[in-house]
């Protein structure tokens, strides 16, 4: 097998490791913490300043405003 194809293979398992791995009960404990640890890191890489958006913030705002009104 040339490494070319073996590169995505790698990367799929190490994805599906990071995603799954400590759901997965026949793996050893430590194993699991592993799995758990990596994708800690992997949140943790995304920058704390970017949060998804919260789109019906200004609707709710203004549905407050018009129940305040007489």
């Amino acid at each position: 097998m040339p490494k070319k194809n073996i590169i995505p293979i790698v990367l799929l398992f190490v994805a599906l490791f990071t995603l799954y791995g400590d759901s997965l009960t026949f793996l050893p404990k430590p194993v699991r913490d592993t799995s758990l640890a990596s994708r800690k890191f992997f949140v943790s890489l995304w920058p704390s300043w970017v949060k998804p958006k919260e789109v019906n913030k200004e609707r709710d705002k203004e549905i407050e405003d018009l129940q305040k009104k007489p």
